[in-house]
Formats: C-alpha cells, structure tokens, sequence
C-alpha cells in the first residue's frame, strides 16, 4: 500500500525537533503492550502532529525489538488533546516497508476506532536489513491529522 502523508508545516517540524529530539536509545517500550518483544527500544526520531487549532495533539514513534527482530509503530495522543476534546477518536497506525525509492508496502497496520485511549501499538513487522518508518493518523470528528517517523533502515 502506498500513502501520501502530508508534511507538517516548518514551524510545528521545528516545534516537534525543540520539543521530541532525536533518540538513539530511549525507554524499553511496555510488555504488557508488545508481548515477548518488551526490549523493543524507540528508533529515530518522534513525529509530533498537531490537532485542528494547530496544538500538539499526538507523538508517533517506530521501536526496534532486537529478540523479536520487528519494529513496531507507536502512537501516544497526548493529555492536553484528550483534555480539551471530548468524545472519541480513531487512530490507525503501522510499519511502512521502503522497498525501493517511490516503492513501499503496508507491514500491517491496526485500527482503534471510538475510543478515548491514549497508547496505541501497531502488529510487529519483521524489518531487520529492512527500510521502515512508522506512520499514524489520528480522526477526530471531520478532522484527520497525519504523518510518519524518519525512515530507518537496519
């Protein structure tokens, strides 16, 4: 599956770097989340996308389990956002597979719909020597914000 994402405006990319900076090595993602893969560490950078007001509204993170060999997209919609909308949302996120420049391939993706979580995992994809990046969208209403992690090939 190919998917467009649009770019999150320079000043919010800029805001996202100020606030999230890169991570090598960051805490090992939860056990109860991801099963036997609990060693999985984040990979890259955190996508930060803002909500219709143009606020921070939720982080999209890709982790990297070396027992597992996987990654997994991650996707946390952050307190202010849960605060300051009432009602529910919908959240789709996943590994994306870059075969080749302009070829990639959906590694699975996994869809909450009506909730008011707030971490959501994506299935594992087998992504060792593989070009991955995470990519998440949050719906809210009429409004859909999107975008994806820097890719990440190992």
């Amino acid at each position: 599956m190919h998917r467009s994402i649009p770019r999150v405006s320079t000043g919010l990319a800029a805001l996202a770097l100020a606030v999230s900076p890169l991570v090598a090595v960051a805490t090992p993602a939860s056990a109860s989340e991801i099963g036997s893969c609990s060693d999985a560490y984040q990979v890259g950078s955190t996508k930060v996308v803002p909500d219709e007001n143009g606020q921070s509204a939720m982080s999209i993170k890709q982790y990297w389990s070396p027992s597992c060999h996987q990654n997994f997209a991650y996707a946390y919609v952050w307190q202010s956002f849960r605060d300051s909308h009432s009602g529910t949302w919908t959240v789709d996120l996943g590994e994306i597979w870059v075969q080749s420049p302009g070829v990639e391939t959906d590694g699975g993706h996994r869809t909450t719909y009506n909730t008011r979580q707030a971490d959501f995992w994506s299935p594992g994809f087998a992504g060792s020597g593989k070009c991955t990046y995470a990519d998440a969208a949050l719906f809210f209403g009429s409004y859909v914000s999107n975008g994806q992690t820097d890719q990440r090939c190992g």
